[in-house]
């Protein structure tokens, strides 16, 4: 049986209850003062380097609002909603960033690839791809133990170039294994634009040759 992508979905305000958008609106509120506050210290070099994710702060957090506390995430260096929305306390995330010891790796890693295990996060790895494939190690574990359980990795338009990006799915579709996979298209894989990466007329397109479900939601 073909798999076609469902259309695209927009955002209707509509079927959420006003305690919740209220609640959803919170939770992006928080990434994007402590983003403006980040980007202040960057200019003050008080930082290395920011990665910035204004104006994105809806796909993370709602996404990481809809799961559930047990479920693995794989954010990238633009989720800093994933760390709020899952109430990593503030002082630590400061302390990573600031080099300080109170950070989950004493400081030393920059752009979340340091994680936070404890709150069911994985650290980023740089060119994006293998986590997917980190992402369906965990699915997998999750189905053999029978766990109710859902792993969720976050990769770019540009990540979808890689290779593991396409072992990554086949694998999943063929295991049907408990992932998701979310792709934010800016347009751009760092320089390149799409028209350099790709001829498909959407990135979830490029699912529909591993069998898989795709959708495109109205945005980034």
């Amino acid at each position: 049986m073909a798999v076609k992508n469902k259309s695209a979905i927009v955002f209707r305000k509509g079927r959420l209850s006003k305690a919740l958008l209220k609640d959803l609106y919170h939770k992006m509120l928080w990434p994007r003062l402590i983003e403006e506050k980040m980007i202040n210290l960057l200019r003050q070099g008080q930082i290395s380097k920011w990665f910035s994710g204004i104006g994105q702060e809806a796909i993370p957090v709602g996404i990481t609002a809809a799961l559930a506390e047990d479920d693995f995430i794989f954010p990238m260096h633009r989720n800093l909603g994933v760390f709020t929305t899952r109430q990593v306390p503030f002082e630590r995330l400061l302390s990573q960033w600031l080099g300080k010891g109170n950070g989950f790796t004493n400081g030393r890693d920059r752009s979340f690839h340091f994680g936070a295990p404890e709150y069911g996060i994985v650290g980023m790895i740089s060119h994006l791809g293998p986590q997917m494939s980190l992402a369906d190690g965990s699915a997998l574990a999750f189905k053999l133990k029978g766990e109710k359980r859902i792993a969720v990795a976050f990769t770019g338009d540009g990540g979808t170039s890689q290779g593991e990006f396409h072992e990554a799915l086949n694998v999943a579709s063929v295991w049907n294994l408990p992932v998701i996979f979310v792709v934010e298209h800016n347009g751009y894989g760092l320089s390149t634009p799409n028209s350099e990466q790709f001829k498909v007329q959407q990135i979830a397109d490029r699912a529909i040759g591993y069998g898989m479900e795709s959708m495109v939601v109205e945005g980034n």
